[in-house]
């Protein structure tokens, strides 16, 4: 088995969603609807996967930022999987072009099945900041919508016992070693999305395959993945995905497969099942 299952086998990953809305504004303001979702999570293993959010800012192609949410919002992201949303904040913000998003966290936690919490270190004054591609352009009596991508995978580290393969106990997970908050963000309203199920090759449902894609969201020239964990009968979703053509894999722990020219449209779903050989 590769290093890289090893580490998804270990983190894992869950497809959630949220939208942050706050109180109703005039229909005649400019606003900024900001979303956030996640990438997957160990789902036999974690009953919970908290984040607390302490305040989200928007920076404008002028160099201004704009602060669209400012207060304490607790989530446990397990609650939203493969592009389920719920409502928290819709703010007015000033028209313009916004390029980049900073998120503060004020916590961060994971219990697991077994009763045990593991605590990170967040500090509120510290900010994560990411650039949002597609950008998020806001004009008169328009709702940008911003979609921010949490990679939990990438995010929480956790230290294991044995070394490596498939964790089959909520025991071989020994502590929280960091968390190191990774986000991707887009302008929802430019992007598609993709969805679809997993079999094998008897036609048979695989739950909780490893499904992923790949682009470059980072803008350093290299791939950077995306991905979901497909739900117990076999269906998975990715939200928040740029224009193009894609390539989508779905790997267990033991196989894989994949669906080619995935060709995704703005504001389109499209369907892509893939056969795990």
């Amino acid at each position: 088995m590769n290093t890289k299952m090893k580490k998804i086998q270990i983190i894992a990953l869950l497809s959630l969603a949220l939208i942050f809305m706050n109180a109703c504004k005039k229909d005649d303001e400019s606003k900024v609807s900001v979303k956030l979702t996640d990438d997957p999570f160990p789902i036999g293993m974690a009953s919970a996967a908290n984040i607390g959010i302490a305040k989200i800012e928007l920076k404008n192609s002028d160099g201004n930022y704009v602060t669209v949410f400012n207060g304490n919002a607790n989530v446990n992201m397990l609650n939203y999987t493969n592009g389920a949303t719920a409502e928290v904040t819709v703010n007015t913000v000033p028209e313009g072009t916004y390029v980049e998003a900073k998120i503060y966290l004020n916590s961060a936690s994971v219990e697991l099945s077994d009763g045990r919490n593991f605590d990170a270190e967040v500090s509120a004054s510290h900010s994560h900041t990411v650039s949002i591609n597609p950008a998020v352009e806001v004009g008169a009596n328009d709702t940008g919508e911003l979609l921010i991508d949490m990679d939990l995978s990438d995010s929480f580290n956790f230290q294991v016992s044995g070394m490596g393969g498939w964790i089959s106990d909520v025991m071989d997970i020994m502590g929280l070693s960091s968390f190191n908050p990774d986000f991707r963000a887009v302008n929802l309203s430019q992007t598609g999305s993709i969805e679809g199920s997993v079999t094998d090759a008897n036609g048979n449902s695989v739950a909780y395959a490893y499904v992923h894609i790949s682009y470059d969201y980072n803008g350093d020239g290299n791939p950077d993945t995306v991905s979901t964990i497909c739900d117990e009968h076999g269906h998975y979703a990715i939200i928040g995905i740029p224009e193009g053509n894609y390539t989508v894999v779905a790997e267990t722990s033991n196989n894989s497969g994949l669906t080619t020219g995935v060709q995704v449209s703005v504001q389109h779903n499209v369907a892509a099942n893939v056969t795990i050989n």
